[in-house]
């Protein structure tokens, strides 16, 4: 362990998503000591909503490099080859005297029973201020950019609805009643983050208690009706209230205080109190949307990080127009719809557009398909838009032969997909001015 995870630091802070800037500063505002951070998975009041994505974001952080594995992590927090004595065992047809006295660490281990610490400036004490410092400068509304403020929206309907889910859940086990089964979740996450974007999470409490409550009366009136069916009526009930809450604005909602057993997160109070400084039960994600400065303008990359010097951003590269396209991509990100490489992707996947005969529409899909499972797996670890820019970069590798509907034509798949790519892409970017 001590050789794995030795203490380095660093001067240098990465850049990260704002999702993962918040989660790192609310780890730093809120865990109990910073040298190390431990015990995550105790928190009375939690780092995130719901404690999944407490999991994944400690993992996402430490990809990103905002926080290191402390070497004073227990070694039962960290999965090894061979997992235990028993599978040594296993591994050697029951012979222990073939079996091997030294087990390798893995890259996979278990965040919430981890210690981890800030990798910067000299010490993990002086780290987390050093941390603390950038990413409070890095977050300020008016640095951000438009892009940025989008995420810092999302973040807050994410920050919203998962507080009321975790208050419906609080109130259910609060009330002796069962969790809401799994084939019912999506509906009541899918009304929650509807109506997130509507409402402060005051009146979303309020809806929560309404919706509990006459479960549990009904529970009452009919105390022979399966358990289970009484959360689904709740899940019913929050359904209909979110609903009524979003398409009729008018409609008064008392708003709740904070839940005593049931506090807010340490990233919904980072989100609210320290990025935005704003209430979070009485403000609406209506409200941070027109309260939001003028965006930031996107800054242009340095020269180490695209290669490019700045007078050959427009100059094409004849021997690679693919290499061309991805670095223009990558050097002016605010010019172009993240989204619309995906919702290529989509229609590509659904209508194998381009292709006559169905053995290649079996190859267009299955080429695509390849393409969005790549997608899945980049995007915990890179940027959205590096995420996207590997995927285009990446039809360059799709070879099998199409014909489409020219016989006499045949090219990759990967040249046909990336065809389309660029066609969609070209379309959502704005129409240049003279001096363009």
């Amino acid at each position: 362990m001590e050789d794995r995870y030795q203490l380095t630091f660093s001067e240098t802070v990465p850049r990260a998503l704002v999702r993962e800037m918040v989660t790192a500063l609310a780890l730093l505002r809120y865990a109990p000591s910073t040298t190390p951070i431990s015990a995550i998975g105790s928190w009375l009041d939690p780092l995130h909503p719901a404690q999944r994505e407490t999991v994944r974001l400690l993992g996402a952080l430490v990809r990103a490099g905002l926080i290191r594995i402390h070497p004073t992590t227990s070694v039962t927090a960290m999965e090894w080859e061979p997992a235990s004595f028993q599978a040594a065992l296993a591994a050697a047809d029951g012979d222990p005297d073939s079996v091997h006295l030294s087990p390798q660490l893995t890259s996979q281990f278990f965040p919430l029973d981890s210690c981890f610490y800030a990798p910067f400036a000299t010490s993990a004490g002086t780290g987390a201020q050093h941390l603390d410092t950038v990413l409070s400068e890095r977050l300020a509304p008016q640095r951000l950019t438009a892009g940025q403020h989008n995420d810092l929206l999302a973040l807050t309907q994410e920050c919203i609805a998962e507080e009321a889910l975790r208050y419906f859940t609080y109130r259910l086990e609060d009330l002796n009643l069962p969790a809401v089964t799994e084939n019912h979740i999506e509906r009541l996450r899918e009304a929650a983050y509807k109506v997130a974007r509507h409402r402060p999470l005051g009146e979303i409490y309020n809806l929560v208690w309404r919706s509990t409550r006459a479960a549990a009366e009904s529970a009452q009136k009919n105390p022979r009706a399966p358990r289970v069916n009484i959360s689904t009526h709740a899940v019913n009930q929050f359904e209909t209230h979110a609903l009524r809450a979003v398409t009729e604005p008018a409609w008064p909602i008392k708003a709740f205080g904070e839940v005593t057993g049931c506090g807010l997160s340490a990233m919904t109070r980072t989100l609210f109190y320290t990025v935005l400084d704003l209430q979070p039960l009485e403000t609406s994600f209506c409200d941070i949307e027109q309260g939001l400065p003028q965006p930031a303008s996107d800054p242009a990359p340095p020269v180490s990080e695209t290669g490019v010097q700045p007078d050959e951003a427009g100059v094409p590269d004849d021997d690679d127009e693919l290499a061309f396209f991805i670095r223009w991509l990558h050097t002016y990100p605010g010019s172009w719809d993240l989204e619309a490489v995906f919702r290529c992707l989509d229609d590509l996947e659904q209508t194998a557009a381009g292709m006559e005969y169905d053995v290649e529409q079996r190859v267009a899909r299955r080429a695509v398909a390849h393409l969005k499972l790549l997608h899945e797996r980049l995007a915990v670890v890179l940027d959205p838009r590096q995420a996207a820019l590997a995927v285009v970069a990446a039809t360059d590798l799709l070879q099998h032969p199409v014909t489409g509907r020219d016989p006499e034509s045949m090219r990759p798949i990967g040249a046909v997909v990336r065809q389309r790519l660029v066609e969609t892409v070209l379309q959502t970017m704005p129409e240049a001015s003279a001096d363009e």
